[in-house]
């Protein structure tokens, strides 16, 4: 064996030897490497689990027996990759009808057929009515086996039988029970024999059975085929006759054939974004300094208990680079522990809390699966962690004053004065890059290299800002004169600890500014479809011409089912003009015949709202549109005009439009004006606000074009009703004699996605602050203990060694939060700018920029979880102070 072999051989031996003498210091460490190794890769696993490719989502639309799903897409020959859903060409249209089940035997011969269609359609609940998915096939049929699982009850025998899911089993009906299903003039009624799991559907209602009712959704014939192993050459022929096939064979070995054609109509992908992979990079930077800045404390003090050691290593002979060793063969075995044991934990927490996330989630997760290369990715970056964060107290040790060590005197040295020099160069470059980044060039990746620079700035300074700390402590009360000078004294022990801290609070400022920003300008830009506390209750369905216009009775009963749901509330039936042509749209213009430019309409009552009689404008207008001038909108319908709504101010001052009723002809391929009127108009001026119509007018205005004045919806003011509330209505009013759906209009509404990250910034910044302050704070009273000791023998009071805890936890973490939270402020300003640029269409009421400072956020980082992480140190430490010898 080498001599260079041999040397690493010792120095993992003593690094092995230390590690077992001191069990809790390097447990320790063990965690603090192997936890951020355990969460990401939990975070690996479970969405590598979640994830389906097409090989592992083939049961979920085979079933575990068909070989083939066939789908009659096209009436004319086809072309397709492995998989139909992401490869696919129409080559063209014939006349001819798509494939049907005799062509389809005709194809695949004496191969067992089964057919099985996915659509929606509308069940009755307890509530009233809701959208279900249903899947009409025989469920009993060998050739189905898979696509659902039986959790109660019994599979359909036959017709007027079907089975549900929970989801639906929970609104009503259930087990036993009669599912009624809505139809155009009619209600049919099935009775439910089981309860199952959709291998496709999760969350949402689902109904499976022989003879689900017919529905004009289902315009794409889809049949199982079984039989031995469908190749390529039969998906061939199949897409000569219009059908695209996912084979189970050709997806699990792939043909030449069959690569060559997904190579051609696949999406290939395309280069890697040069601003992602910066992005990529500096996050496992980040994340790896973490790591370093968690576990350099306690090599640092592992560097001190052995600073004896290396002196005698070195007064023996040894040099430099064997006392280096020593050290780095504690890191090289814990790193290699801490890297197994986090990786152990990451597999075992994932599938521990794979129940959990699926639950959070409405599809179905895939087969537990752990990405190996991912995970041993992520271990060896632990590993190199753990070396990193030992190779400055290494190098520290290995440079000690070897007599006066053997003496027993402390060796204490000055921060380099170059080091707040370089800090100071490397901030500036950090919030100049950031500035610059701040007119999106370059997608983003200036701004990434400013955080990395500001970060590495910030970590220069740190130790002049011990010092400093130490200096100005002078009139402070003992525990903390003691905690800042012994901080300032162990240096290699407080900055890393410290910078941990920093570092969190700088990527939680940062993500918190950004974050913020993103929601302000969501919230400012927010448009509302008509005026907030307000709400809409219109047909589920399209009325079109022929159709069975909605009765006033009918809409009558509508209305006091929502005035008891709503109390207080006010209902207001609204009128739309309704034309007699099915094939013709309307069209308004300006007297010279051009369209009236409108940005945003809510158009839920029709492209026309016809006014009362008495001309007065309707309660959708009026509050839509709080500044609008009522008086002469109102003076222009008493006089048998118009008012149209417009986002050109130009219009303004015109006095009159045009009204015309258009239709495509296909014999003439062009558009056809079928009327076409001049009404006198007053034109306004919506801004950036939707309009409720294009024009409101009156109800002889709506005859002279050919449209007849109906009701087309309710409008109801103040509608005060919760959001369960309103669930519970709009399915009780869905399921009403006349079906109608009911929207409330409640403004910007945070979505629950927006707290779990606002939770997930606090609980982040609180876990790694608390954790770095506690570590350092653990390692810092270990390393202390004759001082403690000279404490208690000159009379120090029992509650000292507590305060003396307590302030220096409060010391490590304001050290760390208020510069991390200053230097976060710079990339967090920077990232806003390009997060919250003005996007299309370009509005008045819109800033360029949004800035949104999350105080509380910032509070609770900078002083709340400092308060706290001292209140916990005060609480859980010995009050008594331990007598030992002085020198150790």
């Amino acid at each position: 064996m080498s001599g260079r072999l041999a040397g690493w051989r010792l120095a993992l031996r003593i690094g092995q030897r230390e590690a077992r003498r001191a069990k809790w210091r390097s447990l320790l460490v063990i965690l603090m490497i192997a936890l951020p190794v355990a969460g990401v890769t939990a975070i690996a696993v479970t969405y590598q689990t979640y994830s389906l490719d097409t090989s592992e989502g083939l049961d979920r639309r085979l079933g575990t027996e068909a070989a083939a799903l066939v789908e009659a897409r096209s009436s004319g020959p086809v072309r397709q990759g492995i998989d139909p859903d992401k490869a696919a060409e129409w080559l063209g249209e014939t006349g001819d009808g798509p494939l049907d089940s005799a062509g389809l035997q005709a194809v695949v011969e004496d191969r067992p057929v089964l057919a099985a269609h996915d659509y929606g359609f509308d069940v009755r609940t307890d509530k009233g009515v809701t959208w279900a998915s249903g899947l009409r096939t025989d469920l009993s049929d060998p050739l189905a086996a898979g696509l659902t699982r039986l959790s109660e009850g019994r599979l359909p025998q036959g017709t007027g039988e079907v089975v549900v899911n929970e989801a639906l089993a929970d609104r009503g009906p259930g087990l036993g029970e009669e599912l009624r299903i809505p139809g155009p003039g009619s209600e049919e009624v099935r009775e439910i024999v089981g309860i199952v799991e959709s291998a496709s559907v999760r969350n949402e209602p689902f109904v499976a059975g022989l003879d689900l009712p017919a529905s004009a959704s289902v315009d794409v014939p889809t049949w199982l085929v079984g039989g031995g192993p469908m190749t390529w050459d039969d998906v061939e022929k199949l897409n000569a006759e219009g059908a695209f096939v996912l084979s189970r064979s050709v997806v699990e070995n792939p043909s030449k054939e069959a690569l060559a054609a997904e190579r051609e109509l696949g999406q290939q992908p395309g280069a890697p974004d040069p601003a992602e992979a910066v992005i990529v990079v500096l996050i496992v930077v980040m994340v790896l300094l973490e790591v370093v800045l968690l576990a350099g404390p306690a090599f640092a003090v592992a560097a001190r208990r052995q600073a004896r050691d290396l002196a005698l290593i070195a007064a023996s002979g040894g040099t430099a680079r064997q006392a280096r060793r020593v050290l780095l063969g504690m890191a090289i075995v814990i790193g290699a522990v801490a890297a197994v044991v986090g990786a152990v934990l990451g597999i075992g927490l994932a599938r521990l809390l794979q129940p959990l996330a699926q639950a959070q989630v409405s599809d179905w997760f895939g087969p537990f699966e752990v990405p190996w290369l991912q995970i041993l990715a992520v271990a060896a970056i632990g590993f190199a962690a753990a070396i990193c964060a030992a190779v400055v107290p290494a190098w520290i040790a290995s440079r000690q004053d070897v007599v006066g060590v053997l003496a027993g005197r402390r060796s204490t040295s000055r921060p380099s004065r170059s080091s707040p020099v370089i800090g100071v160069v490397l901030l500036v470059a950090g919030v100049a890059s950031a500035a610059f980044g701040t007119r999106n060039a370059f997608s983003g990746i200036p701004i990434a290299l400013g955080v990395l620079l500001c970060v590495t700035g910030l970590l220069f300074i740190l130790p002049v800002l011990v010092s400093l700390a130490a200096r100005l402590s002078a009139g402070m009360p003992l525990a903390i004169r003691f905690a800042t000078r012994d901080a300032d004294r162990h240096r290699t022990r407080t900055v890393p600890a410290v910078g941990a801290i920093a570092v969190t609070v700088v990527g939680v400022v940062t993500l918190g500014i950004a974050f913020g920003s993103d929601q302000k300008q969501n919230e400012e830009s927010y448009l509302p479809a008509f005026a907030i506390g307000d709400a809409t209750v219109q047909p589920r369905h399209a009325v079109n011409a022929g159709d069975q216009t909605p009765t006033v009775a009918q809409w009558q009963r509508v209305t006091a089912q929502i005035e008891k749901a709503s109390p207080g509330s006010t209902v207001t039936p609204m009128t739309g003009a309704r034309l007699t042509d099915p094939d013709g749209y309307i069209s308004v213009e300006t007297g010279e015949g051009d369209q009236v430019p409108l940005d945003t309409t809510t158009g839920g009552f029709g492209e026309l709202i016809v006014a009362d009689a008495d001309g007065t404008l309707p309660a959708v207008v009026t509050r839509s549109l709080p500044g609008l001038d009522v008086t002469p909108a109102e003076k222009m319908l008493r006089s048998s005009g118009m008012v149209v709504f417009t986002t050109d101010d130009a219009l303004v001052s015109s006095r009159s439009a045009r009204l015309a009723v258009k239709a495509y002809s296909e014999e003439d391929d062009e558009e056809q004006e079928r009327v076409a009127i001049s009404v006198p108009a007053t034109f306004v001026d919506v801004g950036d606000r939707a309009a409720p119509a294009y024009a409101v007018v009156t109800p002889a205005v709506a005859k002279r074009i050919g449209a007849d004045p109906q009701i087309t919806g309710l409008y109801i003011e103040d509608a005060r009703i919760s959001e369960a509330a309103e669930t519970d209505l709009d399915e009780a009013l869905a399921g009403g004699e006349l079906s109608t759906t009911l929207q409330v209009e409640r403004g910007f509404e945070e979505e629950d996605s927006a707290v779990i990250v606002w939770l997930l910034l606090v609980t982040l910044g609180g876990v790694l602050m608390i954790g770095g302050a506690l570590t350092a704070t653990h390692l810092a009273l270990n390393d202390a203990r004759p001082d403690l000791a000279t404490l208690s023998a000159v009379g120090a009071r029992t509650r000292t060694r507590r305060g003396v805890a307590a302030a220096y936890a409060i010391v490590v973490a304001l050290l760390g939060a208020v510069p991390g939270a200053i230097i976060g402020f710079v990339p967090g300003i920077a990232v806003s700018y390009p997060l919250t640029a003005e996007g299309w269409p370009v509005r008045d009421d819109v800033a360029a920029h949004y800035l949104e400072i999350p105080w509380t956020l910032v509070g609770v980082i900078v002083v709340g979880l400092p308060l706290l992480i001292a209140l916990i140190v005060a609480m859980t430490t010995r009050s008594r102070l331990p007598m030992v010898a002085r020198v150790e």
